[in-house]
């Protein structure tokens, strides 16, 4: 069964990239949907997403709404990778530490790369049946 992925962004070129990206270097591992309105995202969002990555800055939901929206429908913490155009340390003024996975900067190519470590971490983590570190097991 492939791991459920959703993407969150308000540009399409990121979500298009996103996609492209995680489908060169996966596969079929991976079933992504991805969305432009964190309205239309709210459906999907559960307990059995397997890693979700939304953009802070939205211009139809506050990132801190959609975050706490998603929390509150079931995605777990340790499985959601916030996007932003702007330096993530802003970010985390408004996000305690570890209330989330990762804040990555999506202009910065070497935090790109910390993407696909997690990525690839979740992809060997599934591979084992082995429970995400601090969470209950699906």
């Amino acid at each position: 069964m492939p791991l459920k992925c959703i993407i969150v962004d308000d540009q399409p070129l990121v979500i298009r990239y996103l996609t492209r990206e995680i489908q060169n270097r996966y596969g079929s591992l991976f079933e992504i949907r991805g969305f432009r309105s964190p309205q239309d995202a709210i459906p999907f969002l559960d307990h059995e997403v397997d890693i979700l990555i939304m953009d802070f800055e939205m211009p139809s939901m506050p990132g801190t709404q959609f975050l706490k929206t998603a929390i509150d429908r079931g995605v777990d913490r340790s499985r959601i990778i916030i996007l932003s155009s702007h330096n993530p340390d802003d970010i985390r003024h408004e996000i305690p530490l570890g209330h989330v996975l990762a804040v990555i900067n999506k202009a910065d190519r070497e935090q790109q790369e910390i993407l696909k470590m997690i990525l690839d971490a979740i992809v060997k983590r599934s591979r084992s049946k082995r429970p995400w570190p601090g969470t209950s097991s699906h």
